[in-house]
């Protein structure tokens, strides 16, 4: 699969963030080139591996200086100026502070080997974190892979000289949001002054990535100027199709807009059989389940399909079935995920939620939707797309 399907600026889709020039500048990965832009294609291979999902997507970040890195071919710079003008890849004149504040706002994974020591301070989950980073690594065989990795609890002195470090290349230590101020920008459309800007430039193709913000400014990454408001953005929840444990497919809920899902919904549905060729979807019901999303909840409901839909839910002891009844909301918790074959479902993105712990699991009148129609399952999500 090439790299451009699996690269995104979309924060309701991207499920890590990388620093391009990190991995393209690691000899370690393999190469006897200084800097070689197949390591960053083999690190993409290996999350999709790591992940079970061939199109996994990441939001990419790289330093300005990559792209007139000499030790880089003609034809690597002109891919990567390519991804730059597509909107597939965020250029900016230092990547780290970047990198956490997407990490700090979208709760998505960092895949680095660097141990961010000057941003401690302003980032106080880093130290110790077990779950928010994986490194990659070169394997025996000679490919890359990823890993889930402890960050270093570093000494006070490593943490004041790496801050003196980056103050000498940008003025002042990023700030970390707060998260309300995450929420209300993800919110909102946002359109850049400069002329094509490759993020928030094109009027007909919204502007998906994050936006920065500096006190009451929210600004162009890129650009650094402060972004026009150009209205409310549809919230939209991610979810993933999954086949025999590996996922096929994804699709996006948008609020307000009941979705069907089956083997052959029918106009404006998710036909399941353009991601999966097999017996399995023969046992789906042409409307199998209707999915809707309110911009914080997502539900779910079997309405009538003829083989039934469970829901698993994930314990100590094991994995439970719990079978959905026709007309019944359920409560997805995490890691839970919508059965409709043995081998076939769909599961809300593996980002990491705040997701609700009270309530009922099963009800039968939980608020309804915008649309009218019957209710539907319950993900409850953090305040912004998944």
């Amino acid at each position: 699969m090439q790299c451009e399907s699996r690269l995104t600026l979309d924060t309701s889709a991207a499920e890590y963030v990388i620093d391009v020039a990190n991995v393209v500048r690691e000899p370690a990965l393999g190469g006897e080139r200084a800097a070689d832009l197949a390591r960053f294609e083999g690190l993409l291979d290996a999350l999709a591996a790591f992940t079970r999902d061939p199109s996994v997507q990441v939001y990419a970040i790289t330093d300005r200086s990559l792209l007139t890195d000499g030790r880089l071919t003609p034809q690597e710079r002109e891919r990567l100026r390519e991804w730059y003008a597509a909107g597939l890849l965020e250029v900016l004149p230092r990547a780290d502070d970047r990198i956490l504040e997407l990490a700090d706002a979208l709760a998505v994974r960092v895949v680095s080997a660097d141990n961010f020591l000057d941003f401690h301070r302003a980032y106080p989950w880093i130290p110790g974190s077990r779950d928010r980073f994986l490194r990659p690594f070169l394997g025996e065989d000679g490919v890359i892979g990823v890993r889930p990795r402890i960050m270093p609890v570093p000494p006070e002195w490593q943490v004041s000289r790496k801050e003196e470090e980056g103050l000498l290349l940008e003025a002042g230590v990023l700030r970390r949001w707060a998260p309300t101020a995450h929420r209300a920008v993800l919110s909102r459309e946002w359109r850049c002054p400069e002329p094509g800007c490759p993020l928030f430039g094109a009027g007909d193709r919204p502007g998906t990535a994050l936006p920065r913000r500096r006190k009451d400014r929210v600004l162009c990454p890129t650009h650094g100027l402060d972004l026009v408001d150009a209205g409310p953005r549809p919230r939209r929840a991610q979810v993933k199709v999954v086949m025999d444990g590996t996922v096929r497919g994804r699709f996006m809920v948008t609020a307000d807009v009941p979705l069907a899902v089956g083997r052959a919904p029918g106009e404006g549905g998710v036909a399941l059989g353009a991601w999966v060729e097999d017996r399995a979807v023969e046992s789906v019901s042409r409307t199998h389940v209707v999915l809707s999303y309110d911009g914080s909840v997502l539900w779910v409901l079997d309405e009538r399909s003829a083989n039934g839909t469970r829901v698993r839910r994930v314990r100590p002891a094991g994995d439970e079935l719990v079978p959905l009844h026709h007309g019944v909301v359920w409560h997805l918790r995490t890691g839970d995920a919508v059965v409709l074959h043995d081998r076939l479902e769909l599961l809300p993105s593996g980002r990491r939620f705040v997701f609700e712990e009270d309530g009922a699991e099963a009800a039968s009148a939980p608020p309804a939707p915008a649309a009218a129609g019957p209710t539907m399952v319950d993900v409850r999500f953090d305040g912004f797309d998944d």
